[in-house]
């Protein structure tokens, strides 16, 4: 795969802090020519800031635009994203101007691609994704493949998983749209972590993208601190669906029918095939490849 991949980014960006690890990859991995993001859920306006604060320390010029509040059918309450503690005010208040038709936004871009390989890449819930699909045919056309962060086949894990189940109308969209689709899950994004010392590798790192991912990554886990005063170390759900889009061999990819229910668990299920699903990964080739591009 020599030539850049160009990708479209939805994201949930501010609660979880893989979000910000797997723009990050977005921001710099070699084969990815980031065209736009999206933000979907809850306060979508907040987490465009951050997703510019980001891009902002690469110096490059990505578009940003807050999209869908609320899944479909839904009203959901807003909320004030964890991560934005790490951002200081002044900059808050630079980048907080811009659109919030994020739904528009993607079809614009799609529309407007010429040559190549385009590739939606979903790491939040699917709302944003699903009204492209139904609202926008002739812009999702343009849409090589979708890949995605999203549902799980665990046999010990009966509840859906987070993304597929805030918008499940939005994720059955998506499975039976017909477009080329991976599902990258749980299965294996769970092996996929962080430990203190790559934290403390990273941290060593003169890269202003680095740093402001560690101040995103500081405010999380001071969000998310225990009872006995430790802190959670990211797990890499999100950045490994990035580094896949332009690095497949670091997981294997099963054909699969994936058929979704009113919960948005997301089954297996007899007959052809609708998307690849990722059923094992390489967990220190994805730690170490993530780190290479920060550091």
């Amino acid at each position: 795969m020599s030539e850049q991949v160009h990708v479209l980014l939805d994201t949930d960006i501010g609660d979880d802090i893989d979000d910000a690890w797997a723009l990050a990859v977005c921001l710099t991995h070699p084969k990815i020519n980031l065209l736009g993001v999206s933000t979907v859920y809850g306060d979508t306006v907040a987490r465009s800031v951050i997703a510019r604060w980001l891009i902002e320390a690469t110096g490059k010029k990505v578009d940003v635009a807050a999209g869908e509040s609320h899944p479909i059918g839904k009203t959901v309450q807003l909320f004030r994203p964890n991560q934005m503690k790490a951002i200081p005010e002044e900059d808050e208040r630079r980048l907080k101007v811009g659109r919030t038709d994020g739904v528009a936004f993607l079809a614009e871009k799609a529309k407007a691609f010429d040559g190549g390989e385009l590739v939606l890449l979903t790491i939040g819930p699917l709302t944003n994704a699903a009204k492209l699909l139904t609202e926008y045919p002739e812009a999702s056309r343009k849409i090589t493949r979708i890949v995605s962060m999203v549902g799980t086949l665990l046999p010990d894990h009966p509840n859906p998983e987070y993304n597929a189940a805030v918008d499940p109308k939005a994720t059955r969209i998506l499975f039976e749209s017909g477009k080329p689709l991976t599902m990258i899950g749980l299965d294996v994004t769970l092996r996929c972590r962080f430990n203190e010392a790559d934290l403390e590798e990273l941290g060593r790192s003169e890269k202003l993208l680095t740093r402001r991912l560690l101040a995103l990554t500081k405010a999380w886990q001071d969000a998310h601190r225990r009872s006995d005063g430790s802190v959670p170390l990211p797990i890499l759900h999100d950045p490994l669906a990035a580094l896949v889009v332009v690095e497949p061999e670091l997981v294997t990819l099963t054909p699969m029918k994936i058929v979704v229910d009113e919960k948005g668990r997301t089954l297996k299920a007899e007959g052809e095939a609708n998307c690849l699903v990722a059923t094992d990964v390489h967990p220190s080739a994805v730690v170490s490849r993530l780190k290479g591009l920060l550091m």
